[in-house]
């Protein structure tokens, strides 16, 4: 057995103990690199070279303008929005959940701050229109993870920033692949509505009412418009696109919607600087992986290794699937995608996916995980915000597990779905 078997044996054993993801790496690295007899100083080397890239700046700028956008008072708005576009259909609240996650998608970019957001607001809404507290949380969970695939996301920079794929080409190639998850959930709640008779809101809003909803909203959607077009059209890169992102939040908190304060900003600031924090030292750490792994030729190995099983691409598909949803339900996304990152990618691009292809199905393949027990994220901050129980939640919300898991294969099996923008674009 060599050293880099010993080295991921360590890695599993770390992670099964619950150390954090970030001490797993460094400290797998640091055996790998004393039993290889190599000098333990490579290590701040790499942790510096990890997180020293221009377009990782755009991750703490990007999680300040959700955290000030978020404090604007900009959720209730968003629902308001789709509620006069969609509330009258049957299963209308169900409906709007769904589409105010696509729309919060664009200036979150974080499927738990879309659950916190929304669910404060449409679980106790769906809850009062006879909708069960369970099925409740589950749509709200379970569309919260558009967020981080629909663009700008901050779990799509993270992912670009440590494999070296361009954000722009990356946030195209997500846009079809979000809508897809959300169209196809809302079919499903479709089909749910008419088999369980779900209610019909009685909405109704003046005309001064609608333009003034209609306003606020799109004062608020603007700011994705911007950061998509000026990422998408060249105009401005990720890092710059997050600046301008804060820069537009504090207009429109301070001066259009005067909701946000002077006082509120050092606690905005705080928590930004925070969970930034967090994913650096993890992205530092997996760095060395990453370089470790790369001189033992891992991913080619495993290419070759998988090729060896069969030469049915779409079985192939099929195994690192199944792989990336199992790996999911175990590691936070942000983590797992840091550390796998410079593994299964290069694996998929010897096999012949397209990088930019590769990369999406990553990040949905880990996001899964945000909704699936025992981590789940997302379902235990659905069960916080409702007081549901999770396991009655993770009942309601298999068929829709179904719908993001046919979306992924989907985008396996049809390139063009990830790429026809991208290429349009000229970022293919």
């Amino acid at each position: 057995m060599n050293i880099i078997h010993l080295s991921l044996m360590a890695v599993l054993f770390l992670l099964f103990l619950g150390l954090p993801i970030a001490f797993v790496l460094g400290l797998a690295s640091l055996a790998w690199l004393f039993f290889a007899g190599l000098s333990l100083q490579a290590i701040p080397m790499r942790i510096f070279s990890g997180i020293d890239r221009f377009v990782l700046l755009a991750i703490p700028f990007f999680m300040l303008a959700g955290e000030i956008m978020n404090e604007s008072g900009i959720t209730t708005r968003l629902v308001r929005f789709v509620e006069l576009l969609i509330g009258k259909i049957r299963g209308g609240l169900a409906h709007v959940n769904i589409y105010a996650s696509i729309l919060f998608a664009g200036i979150s970019g974080s499927a738990i701050a879309d659950v916190s957001a929304l669910g404060s607001i449409l679980i106790p809404s769906m809850e009062k229109q006879g909708y069960t507290k369970e099925f409740s949380a589950m749509i709200t969970a379970s569309s919260s993870i558009v967020g981080p695939i629909i663009p700008p996301s901050i779990t799509i920079v993270l992912y670009g920033g440590v494999a070296g794929e361009s954000i722009a080409g990356l946030f195209a190639a997500a846009i079809v692949p979000g809508l897809m998850i959300g169209v196809g959930q809302s079919v499903l709640v479709a089909a749910f509505a008419k088999k369980k008779d779900f209610p019909v809101q009685k909405v109704s809003f003046s005309r001064k009412e609608a333009l003034l909803i209609t306003k606020d909203a799109l004062a608020a959607l603007i700011m994705p418009l911007i950061i998509l077009g000026g990422i998408l059209g060249g105009v401005f890169t990720p890092t710059e696109a997050g600046a301008i992102a804060c820069a537009y939040a504090m207009l429109v908190g301070f001066f259009l919607f005067g909701e946000l304060k002077p006082g509120d900003i050092p606690h905005l600031l705080k928590n930004a600087a925070r969970t930034s924090a967090l994913l650096f030292i993890i992205i530092g750490m997996a760095d060395i992986l990453g370089w470790i792994l790369a001189m033992e030729g891992i991913p080619s190995a495993l290419a070759e290794h998988l090729m060896a099983l069969t030469d049915n691409r779409y079985l192939l598909l099929l195994i690192i699937v199944g792989f990336l949803l199992f790996l999911g339900t175990w590691l936070e996304a942000g983590a797992s995608i840091v550390m796998l990152a410079p593994i299964v990618p290069p694996m998929m691009i010897e096999i012949g996916f397209h990088p930019l292809q590769a990369g999406v199905i990553v990040v949905m393949g880990m996001l899964i995980g945000l909704i699936t027990p025992p981590l789940g994220l997302c379902l235990f901050t659905a069960s916080s915000v409702s007081g549901a129980e999770v396991e009655d939640i993770f009942r309601e919300i298999l068929p829709f597990i179904t719908v993001h898991i046919v979306v992924l294969i989907l985008v396996g099996i049809i390139p063009q779905i990830t790429l026809l923008l991208p290429g349009l674009l000229g970022l293919g």
